[in-house]
């Protein structure tokens, strides 16, 4: 709402009055990013039922390792996801076959690595930003 206010704000000003321009337009920005960051904590709390940590200010460099991290673990969540259609299809396929007992003990493991490689990138995802 005080977003929507402010840019009502800005048709008073002459087409040329940049400068006049820039603090108002710098505090519907201020005011966006932190309703973004409410959205975002709705939304982590919706996932995961609790709040995210409140982390210390970071450097301008800790977010793109942030980023590099949650593109590995949805990397690796994207292998562990073929090798679970792998061992899916074996089962479908040879359901008796001797080593099947071992397939659905090892199925069972990658599924909760997935749920647990999917937990970690909400959190970062959610609770870095």
């Amino acid at each position: 709402m005080e977003a929507a206010l402010l840019s009502n704000t800005l048709h008073e000003f002459q087409d040329n009055d940049i400068e006049g321009v820039k603090p108002v337009i710098a505090k519907i920005d201020e005011t966006r990013k932190q309703w973004r960051q409410v959205l975002r904590t709705m939304e982590y709390f919706d996932k995961t039922g609790t709040l995210p940590e409140v982390k210390p200010e970071q450097s301008l460099f800790t977010p793109l390792e942030t980023k590099a991290g949650v593109a590995e673990l949805q990397l690796e969540l994207n292998r562990l996801g073929v090798n679970i259609s792998k061992y899916n299809r074996k089962l479908e396929l040879t359901p008796d076959h001797k080593k099947a007992e071992q397939w659905r003990e090892d199925l069972a493991k990658m599924e909760a690595l997935k749920t647990e490689l999917k937990q970690q990138i909400v959190n970062l995802t959610y609770a870095s930003t």
